[in-house]
């Protein structure tokens, strides 16, 4: 694969892993038509002779192209370029909700945020980041709209010092992705848990999401570990499956999705 036509390679100094900077490198390839779709992409080994990787960073790349929808593996055959479905929120992704339907399906997500501050954590944040029990740390609440409809309801809890590197960018404003600047900083997501459970709309949730109390939602937690295994964002959503599908993606497990101590996981549980 030549390199785009503005001939940006890997920016080695920079905290993005470079198998992010790739997988954006090759996303802009098929958007921008270089690429078309059905086209076969370079060998791992051509692609990391070309931008001087490792072969597993590479692989790392390409899975999450193919998570995303922009590349198709066929065993024996290798990895073809292809284009994001209209699909719902991949829960068992890495990338959240903006990237999944931004950066992956091209919609349109629109943010409010209602609180962003540091804060007392509540006794499950606490637990779910390990962190001392007493603790504050970053408090982010947000109203989600996709393509104009109000889509979900969040609440992302983050340790004191990454909250206040958070609070320093655009997603105070409602401009920002959270998941693009804690990469950019380094906090890359290499593992997470997630459970879904169905739940009625009820008060103040029931306002923010502009539906009647009862209402069928689908709520989300989450704990996101980093490559060292440090627990550095846990949040919880509550989503409009009208608006909104989740989508859950089941297959045979791989070498490279069984972490041995935090595989990621989409799980259901009961109310």
């Amino acid at each position: 694969m030549n390199l785009p036509p503005d001939g940006k390679g890997i920016d080695r100094v920079s905290v993005e892993p470079y198998y992010l900077q790739l997988a954006d490198r090759i996303r802009k390839q098929i958007s921008d038509g270089h690429l078309a779709m059905g086209d076969r992409l370079p060998s791992e080994g051509e692609l990391a002779t070309t931008w001087n990787l490792s072969r597993a960073t590479v692989r790392e790349a390409l899975r999450l192209l193919e998570e995303q929808g922009w590349v198709i593996r066929i065993p024996r055959r290798g990895a073809f370029a292809s284009m994001p479905p209209q699909r719902g929120w991949l829960l068992q992704g890495r990338e959240g909700f903006f990237e999944d339907e931004v950066e992956g399906r091209q919609r349109q997500v629109t943010t409010q945020v209602l609180r962003a501050e540091q804060a007392p954590l509540p006794q499950s944040a606490v637990e779910a980041l390990h962190l001392p029990p007493g603790s504050h740390g970053y408090v982010l609440e947000r109203v989600r709209e996709l393509d104009g409809k109000v889509a979900l309801f969040s609440i992302n809890y983050l340790p004191p010092q990454i909250g206040t590197l958070v609070s320093r960018g655009e997603v105070p404003t409602g401009t920002g992705s959270l998941n693009g600047i804690l990469r950019r900083a380094g906090y890359a997501v290499a593992s997470a848990s997630r459970t879904v459970e169905a739940v009625a709309a009820e008060g103040e949730i029931a306002r923010l999401l502009h539906v009647p109390e009862g209402t069928p939602l689908l709520k989300i937690k989450s704990t996101s570990w980093d490559a060292n295994l440090v627990a550095f964002d846990h949040y919880e959503v509550w989503v409009r499956s009208d608006v909104v599908h989740v989508e859950i993606q089941v297959g045979a497990p791989t070498p490279s999705s069984t972490s041995a101590r935090h595989p990621e996981i989409g799980r259901i549980v009961s109310p």
